[in-house]
C-alpha cells in the first residue's frame, strides 16, 4: 500500500478515502467517452454484399463476424463504393498489416 492510501486507511478505514494532505484539485474537463466495440452482436449490413462475398463473410468466426463486417463496409464508404465484392474483400485484406493466410492468428498456433 502506497503512502496515501496507507494515510486515507489509517484515517478513514477505507483505502479510497480522500487524503487530507493531499493539495490536487481536480479541474473541469470534458469526459472522453469510450468507444464500445460489442463482439458477436449481429450485423445487419447497409451495403450491397454480393452472393460469394456474403459466403466469404460467413468463414469468418462468428464472434468477431460483426465488426470485420462493419469495417468492412466503413472502408468501402470511404472509397465511395455501395457493393461489397470479393475483389474487395482481397483488396482489404491485402492492406492488412499481417496476412493470416500465411501466417494463423495467434489463437490459432
Amino acid at each position: 500500500m502506497s503512502a496515501p492510501h496507507a494515510r486515507a486507511f489509517a484515517l478513514e478505514g477505507d483505502v479510497l478515502a480522500a487524503d487530507p494532505s493531499c493539495t490536487y484539485e481536480p479541474q473541469a474537463t470534458e469526459v472522453i467517452e469510450p468507444v464500445s466495440v460489442s463482439y458477436g452482436s449481429e450485423f445487419t449490413p447497409a451495403l450491397a454484399w454480393s452472393a460469394s462475398a456474403r459466403a466469404r463473410l460467413e468463414r469468418i468466426p462468428s464472434f468477431v463476424r460483426g465488426v470485420v463486417a462493419k469495417r468492412v463496409e466503413d472502408w468501402a464508404r470511404e472509397r465511395g463504393l455501395r457493393e461489397i465484392t470479393p475483389e474487395l474483400l482481397t483488396e482489404i485484406r491485402s492492406a492488412m498489416p499481417i496476412d493470416f493466410s500465411k501466417r494463423k492468428p495467434f489463437f490459432v498456433q
